[in-house]
C-alpha cells in the first residue's frame, strides 16, 4: 500500500473557495452518502479536499484514492481499513478472508463514537460487482459513524434512484461544479490575469465553467501574446486541452467504446437511433445510457433522448477522428445526413451531404428545400452551406444554381441577374419528378428579382403565376405569403397604395395560419410602411411595432424588413417632434441593412437622416446627404418619394437663403407631378418672401385641390402657413381660425413638429389662441413647450411617450385625477362603461403603468395633466 493513497491531495496552486460547494457537502454530510460524480477535470478533488483541509468534514475524515489495482473485493476493503486504521481499531491480519474481516469493520463502525467521514477519490476505478454489492449493503443498513463520500467520474454501479428517494444519498454534479462567471472572475484575479469582461465571458462561455478547461486557459493567457484573440478562439483544439483529454479520458476507453465516441461525435447532437445508424449496428440506446452514467454525455436541453458532448471534448472527438480514421470521416457524414432527410431534419441533412462532399445529395437536398429554408428565415445558413460547395459543382447543378440565385436576390445582392437568367431556362434538365419544385422555386425568385428591381410589370406577371397555379398544400401559404409580400412591396413601390395594404394584409394573415414568422416580419414591416404613406397612422405604428417585436424575437435585425419597420417608427417619432426618438430608430435602421439592399429603401432611411441633420442647424450636410441618396436611386423614382425629397430639397434650400430655387424647383414639381403638395412649399417660400398674399393663395390652391397629398402632414402644414399669413396680414380671427383648424388635424395624428418648425409665429399665435380658448389645450401647450426648448423628452425623467395617446384617452385621461367612477366618466363622455374601461387599458399600455394612480403620476410627467389638478 503506498502511504500517498491516503493523504488528502494538497488543493491548487490557486484556488477560488466556493462557498455554495463547501455548504452543499455539509448538508450531504449529514446522510450516510454523497456522491460527487462528474468528469475529468471538473474539480471533483480540489473541492473535496478543500472541504477536508477547512475541517468541515464531520469527526475525523479518512481519505483513499483508488486505482486500477483497488478493483477487487480483498484489494479494496484491505486499502479502506488501511485508510480507517489510525481512528477505526481493526486490525487487517494479512491472510484473513474478507467476509470475515468485513464484520469486524462494520461492528468498528456501529459502535457509539464520533463520526467518520471515509472519502473514496476515483471510485470509478473499481467496477467489481462484489464491491459495489457490499457498499450497497452498507447504505441499505447505515452505520452511524460512517459518512461515505464518493468522488468518481461514472456513476457507480448501486441502487442510486434507491438511495435517492429514501433521502439517503446527496449529489454534486458536473452542472453544480461548473464555475460560474464570477467564480471564473475570481481565479482569472487570483491569477493576476487582466482580462475585460466581454473575454471573461466568452472564456466562462467557451469552457461551460469546466475546471480544468479554465485553468488550462490560464496557462496559456499567461504566456499568450494576444489574450483576446486566443479566448476567442479557445476550443478543445488548444494543444493543452487537446493533450490533457486525449491521456484523461480517450486513451483510457475500451476499443468499442473509444470506436462509438468516434462515430458519433460527427453530429453536433446524437440520440440512439442516430447512434445506431452512425455505427451501422444496435445498441445505440444503452451505451449511450452508460457514457451518460460515466459523464462523457450530457442530455441535450431536455430533449427527449437527445445528447451532446461537452464543446472542447466534443473537438477533441472529432480530432482523434480525423487523426485515426481519416477514411472514415466523409462514409459518416452521409450516413447522418441520410438520417437527418429520412428524419425530417433537413438543415443538419444538407450540412452533412456537404461535409460528406456528396454533391448529389447535397443537391437534391437544396434543390428541394432551399425555397422552404429560406421562408422560414434560414437563409443566410442555407447561403453560408453553400459557398462550401465548389463553384464549378454549383454552376453545374441547375438546382444549386437557382438556390445560389434566389438566396443571393434575398440577401439583397444585385449581381445575379445573369446567372438568374442562365438557370430559369434549365428546368428540362431535371427528372420529372423534380421538375415541378424546381418551377416553383423559379418563378418566386423571379418574382424576388422583379421586386428588388422596381420592375413592377415582370412582378405582377410572377405573382400571378405564382397564385393562379395550384400547388402541393405544404407549401402554398408560405409560398402565397411570400408572393402577396412581394407584390405588395412592388406596388408600394410603383405607388398603388391601395393595392399595396391590401395585398400585404392579406400576407400577413397568411402568413399568421401557417405560423411562419420570417414572412410575418416582412409583410408587417412593409405593411406599416403602406399604412403610414396611406394616412393610416395609427394602423402603421401598430404593425411596426408587432415587426419590431418579431425581428427582435427571433434574432433577425439586420434584414430589410427590420430596417422598414424602424424608419416607420422613426417617422412618427418625428412627427411628434420626439427627435431623439427618431434618431434612435433611424440609426437601428441603418444597422439593420448589412449589405447592398434596394436603394429605394436606402434613399428613404436618407431622406428621414437629412430632416434630423437639418434640424439640428446642418442645412448644407443635410442637402449633400439627400441629392447623394437620390442620385444613386435613379429614375424612376415612387411619386411619393420623389415628392418628398424635391419638397425637402426646397425647404433646405429656403434655409440656406435660396428662395428662387426653391420657388423653381417647386414649380417645376407642380408641373410634373400629379401632387398638390407643391403648393403647400410654394406658399412657405411666399412667406419667407414676405408676400403672404400670395402665400394664402397657394394655400388656398391646396386645399381646393381634390388629389390625396402625398406627404402625412401636408394639410397641418397648409393651415399653419395659412394662420401665419393671415396674422401677418391683421386678421388675428381668420389666423385663430386658421390656427384652430391645424390643430383638429394635429391632435389625433400625435403630430407636433409640423406646428413647432414654423417657430416663432406660431409661438405668438397659440398664446393669444390659448386666451382666447382652444378645444387642443393639451397639443397647444405641448407646442409652446417645445418652442420654449421644453421638449417633453427633457420633461420627463422616464422619457417621451413612444406611442401618444387618441383624444378619446386624452379625455379619460383628464378625469382620472378627480377620482370619478368608471360610470360617472362614461356618463360625462356619452359612451359605455366597458368603452371607458377599453380606453383606461389602452392608456395604461401607452403609459407604461398598472393603475390609476400612476397614470395620474405618469400623465403629469409628461404634461399631458395640469400639474395643479389635486385628487379629491
Amino acid at each position: 500500500m503506498f502511504a500517498t493513497k491516503l493523504v488528502v491531495p494538497p488543493p491548487p496552486p490557486v484556488t477560488v473557495r466556493r462557498p455554495r460547494l463547501l455548504d452543499a457537502l455539509d448538508v450531504g454530510a449529514r446522510g450516510p452518502l454523497t456522491l460527487v460524480a462528474a468528469p475529468a477535470g471538473a474539480g471533483k478533488t480540489a473541492l473535496v479536499s478543500s472541504w477536508v483541509g477547512e475541517g468541515r468534514a464531520p469527526g475525523t475524515a479518512a481519505w483513499l484514492s483508488l486505482g486500477k489495482e483497488d478493483n477487487s473485493r480483498r484489494s479494496f476493503w484491505y486499502a479502506v481499513i488501511a485508510a480507517l486504521e489510525p481512528t477505526v481499531a481493526v486490525a487487517a491480519p494479512p491472510r484473513v478472508r474478507i467476509d470475515l474481516l468485513l464484520p469486524t469493520l462494520v461492528h468498528a463502525l456501529a459502535e457509539e463514537g464520533d463520526p467518520v467521514t471515509l472519502v473514496l477519490d476515483d471510485f470509478h476505478e473499481v467496477d467489481d460487482p462484489a464491491v459495489t454489492g457490499d457498499l450497497q449493503t452498507l447504505l441499505d443498513y447505515p452505520l452511524g459513524r460512517l459518512r461515505l463520500v464518493v468522488l468518481t467520474r461514472a456513476d457507480p454501479l448501486l441502487r442510486l434512484q434507491r438511495l435517492r428517494v429514501s433521502g439517503r444519498m446527496n449529489e454534486v454534479r458536473a452542472q453544480d461544479l461548473a464555475f460560474t462567471l464570477e467564480e471564473t472572475r475570481e481565479l482569472v484575479q487570483l491569477l493576476d490575469l487582466a482580462l475585460p469582461e466581454d473575454d471573461l465571458d466568452t472564456l466562462c462561455r467557451r469552457t461551460e465553467g469546466w475546471a480544468a478547461g479554465l485553468r488550462l486557459a490560464a496557462l496559456s493567457l499567461e504566456v499568450d501574446p494576444d489574450p483576446h484573440a486566443f479566448i476567442d478562439g479557445f476550443a478543445g483544439s488548444d494543444q493543452a486541452v487537446s493533450d490533457y483529454l486525449t491521456s484523461e479520458v480517450i486513451s483510457r476507453q475500451t476499443d468499442d467504446r473509444l470506436r462509438f465516441l468516434l462515430a458519433t461525435c460527427v453530429p453536433d447532437q446524437v440520440n440512439p437511433s442516430l447512434a445506431d445508424a452512425l455505427t451501422e449496428r444496435p445498441g445505440g440506446d444503452d451505451a449511450l445510457a452508460l457514457m451518460r452514467r460515466d459523464g462523457l454525455i450530457a442530455p441535450f436541453d431536455g430533449r427527449g433522448g437527445w445528447y451532446r458532448y461537452h464543446p472542447m471534448f466534443h473537438v477533441v472527438l472529432r480530432l482523434e477522428l480525423a487523426r485515426t480514421l481519416p477514411d472514415e470521416v466523409a462514409p459518416l457524414h452521409r450516413r447522418a445526413a441520410l438520417w437527418f432527410r429520412a428524419n425530417a431534419k433537413t438543415r443538419e441533412a444538407i450540412n452533412h451531404a456537404v461535409a460528406a462532399r456528396d454533391w448529389d445529395l447535397a443537391g437534391d437536398l437544396i434543390g428541394e428545400h432551399w425555397l422552404y429554408l429560406m421562408i422560414r428565415g434560414e437563409g443566410q445558413r442555407v447561403r453560408d452551406v453553400l459557398k462550401r460547395i465548389p463553384p464549378d459543382v454549383t454552376k453545374s447543378s441547375p438546382e444549386l444554381a437557382l438556390a445560389v440565385a434566389g438566396l443571393e436576390l434575398d440577401a439583397g445582392s444585385s449581381e445575379v441577374d445573369e446567372l438568374g437568367d442562365a438557370v430559369l431556362a434549365s428546368a428540362a434538365q431535371l427528372p420529372d419528378a423534380r421538375r415541378r419544385n424546381f418551377a416553383i422555386a423559379a418563378t418566386v425568385t423571379r418574382l424576388y428579382r422583379a421586386r428588388r428591381g422596381g420592375e413592377v410589370e415582370e412582378a405582377l406577371e410572377a405573382a400571378r403565376a405564382v397564385l393562379d397555379d395550384h400547388w402541393d398544400r405544404s407549401l402554398s401559404q408560405d409560398v402565397q405569403s411570400l408572393t402577396l409580400a412581394c407584390l405588395g412591396t412592388a406596388e408600394y413601390w410603383s405607388d398603388d397604395l391601395p393595392a399595396a395594404v391590401k395585398h400585404l394584409q392579406q400576407a400577413v394573415g397568411l402568413a399568421r395560419e401557417c405560423e411562419n414568422d420570417y414572412l410575418l416580419l416582412g409583410a408587417q414591416a412593409w405593411a406599416a410602411a403602406a399604412a403610414f404613406h396611406s394616412d393610416q397612422l395609427e394602423e402603421a405604428r401598430r404593425r411596426a411595432f408587432a415587426a419590431l417585436e418579431v425581428a427582435e424575437l427571433n434574432g433577425w435585425t439586420k434584414t430589410d424588413a427590420m430596417a422598414v419597420a424602424c424608419l416607420s417608427l422613426a417617422s412618427l417619432a418625428l412627427l411628434a417632434n420626439d427627435q431623439p426618438a427618431a434618431a434612435v430608430y433611424l440609426t437601428r435602421a441603418k444597422g439593420a441593412i448589412t449589405a447592398p439592399r434596394e436603394p429605394l429603401l436606402a434613399l428613404e432611411i436618407a431622406l428621414l437622416d437629412a430632416d434630423l441633420i437639418a434640424a439640428r442647424g446642418d442645412a448644407l450636410a443635410a442637402l449633400d446627404l439627400l441629392r447623394a441618396a437620390m442620385s444613386a436611386a435613379g429614375d424612376p423614382l415612387p411619386r411619393f418619394l420623389r415628392v418628398a425629397s424635391l419638397l425637402l430639397e426646397a425647404d433646405l434650400l429656403m434655409t440656406l437663403g435660396e428662395p428662387a430655387r426653391a420657388r423653381k424647383l417647386l414649380v417645376d414639381l407642380d408641373a410634373n407631378e400629379d401632387a398638390s403638395d407643391p403648393a403647400v412649399g410654394l406658399a412657405r417660400v411666399e412667406l419667407a418672401c414676405g408676400a403672404p398674399e400670395a402665400a394664402i393663395h397657394a394655400v388656398a390652391t391646396f386645399l381646393a385641390d381634390d388629389r390625396h397629398a402625398i406627404t402625412a402632414a401636408a394639410r397641418v402644414d397648409a393651415w399653419t402657413l395659412d394662420a401665419i399669413a393671415r396674422d401677418e396680414l391683421r386678421d388675428e380671427d381668420g389666423a385663430l381660425r386658421a390656427l384652430e383648424r391645424a390643430l383638429d388635424i394635429a391632435e389625433p395624428r400625435g403630430f407636433v413638429r409640423p406646428l413647432v418648425r414654423n417657430g416663432a409665429p406660431v409661438r405668438s399665435l397659440l398664446r393669444r389662441h390659448i386666451r382666447r380658448g382652444t378645444a387642443h389645450r393639451a397639443l397647444a401647450g405641448e407646442v409652446l413647450g417645445a418652442l420654449d426648448g421644453n421638449t417633453a423628452a427633457e420633461r420627463t425623467m422616464n422619457g417621451p411617450l413612444l406611442e401618444p395617446l387618441t383624444e378619446r384617452e386624452l379625455a379619460v385621461l383628464r378625469f382620472l385625477p378627480t377620482m370619478m367612477s368608471n360610470t360617472e366618466i362614461a356618463s360625462e363622455m356619452f359612451v359605455s362603461v366597458n368603452t371607458v374601461k377599453t380606453h383606461l387599458k389602452h392608456v395604461y399600455r401607452k403609459l407604461d403603468v398598472a393603475d390609476r394612480r400612476d397614470a395620474v403620476r405618469r400623465g403629469r410627467e409628461l404634461r399631458l395633466l395640469n400639474p395643479g389638478l389635486t385628487e379629491r
